[in-house]
């Protein structure tokens, strides 16, 4: 049993793969990643320690560094972490999104078809527990209003570039599950936080801010909504999928945590104060600044999450303020 982690090094990624590293679940992990600036090797280099953990460096956009890879390891089950994902800077390089995120899952697709599907007998005898799992996004859906909520039916309608570029690769993958019988699996989370996120993303930002005396900018009014999970959450709920999900199928992550910009920033800012006491209360809370709004910014996303979570009761002990404040210590340099 071979699986090749694609993005291993990234913020989800990394922390799946400090979940598996002392499980005995597959014979080798073939971590591929581009190792951008948004990858994160020392905070990993721990597992490739192990003798069945193997990093590569390749880029999924690069149709070279895939096929070596597959033709090198034949991996028989492909998890694909791998993509360019802040919004802001689908909307000044839509191009890279593109390149990335759609077209570098159709190469992993192309080359998981080859080895499964045009191959020989005795492979598709070995490959036949086979199957590629796509970590997609809540953001592919749209925006929602108040009171709905996406589900595993709901029709895509992304509005930014980032989103357009995680449609368009979660499209190639339900493709090739109709087109040509590949065992394949998407599943959608929502928004994830927790320590090692790179610093261009909110919760980590508006720490960072604090931590620099700046000024911490909010889109808009900070009426925009997100729902929350925290990546150890999302972990296990992978870990679920590889375990029993079913090949053709989709799952939706939640994290039940919604919150508006504002609120979730006043929240963090009230958490620094006490884990860090200062003479001027109000001083973090007079950093926060209104500035213009994003381009295309969608107003909520929410997930009904699957129900196959909660009868395994995977986030059964896990605390939203808990996680946000350990979170919080671990940007301050407060816990390692």
């Amino acid at each position: 049993m071979t699986i090749l982690i694609t993005g291993g090094l990234g913020f989800i990624g990394g922390h799946f793969l400090r979940k598996i590293k002392d499980k005995n679940n597959f014979d080798q992990i073939i971590v591929f990643d581009k190792m951008t600036y948004a990858s994160n090797y020392n905070r990993v280099k721990s597992v490739f320690e192990k003798n069945n953990f193997l990093l590569v460096k390749g880029d999924i956009s690069n149709k070279n560094d895939v096929q070596k890879v597959f033709q090198t390891h034949k991996p028989n089950i492909i998890i694909n972490f791998a993509a360019e994902s802040h919004v802001d800077n689908s909307i000044m390089n839509p191009e890279l999104f593109l390149e990335v995120n759609t077209k570098g899952t159709l190469n992993l697709l192309i080359e998981a078809k080859k080895l499964w599907i045009d191959e020989n007998n005795t492979l598709k005898q070995q490959f036949k527990k086979s199957f590629f799992y796509q970590i997609s996004t809540d953001e592919v859906f749209g925006s929602l209003s108040h009171n709905s909520y996406f589900d595993e039916k709901s029709p895509y309608s992304p509005n930014s570039p980032y989103s357009a570029s995680k449609a368009g690769a979660d499209h190639f993958v339900k493709a090739f599950q109709k087109t040509f019988n590949l065992p394949t699996i998407i599943s959608y989370s929502s928004n994830n936080f927790g320590p090692y996120q790179n610093e261009e993303k909110f919760i980590p930002k508006i720490i960072s801010c604090v931590k620099k005396n700046e000024d911490i900018p909010i889109y808009s009014d900070g009426s925009n909504i997100r729902d929350w999970i925290y990546v150890e959450d999302h972990c296990k709920a992978i870990e679920l999928i590889l375990e029993i999900g079913k090949p053709g199928e989709e799952y939706c992550i939640g994290g039940s945590n919604e919150m508006s910009n504002l609120e979730i920033c006043k929240l963090i800012l009230k958490i620094v104060d006490k884990l860090i006491p200062s003479k001027n209360k109000n001083a973090n809370m007079d950093r926060i600044k209104f500035v213009k709004d994003r381009k295309g910014h969608d107003f909520r996303y929410a997930l009904k999450t699957s129900k196959i979570f909660y009868d395994y009761e995977i986030f059964h002990n896990s605390s939203f303020k808990e996680n946000l404040k350990f979170t919080i210590s671990h940007f301050l340099n407060l816990k390692k």
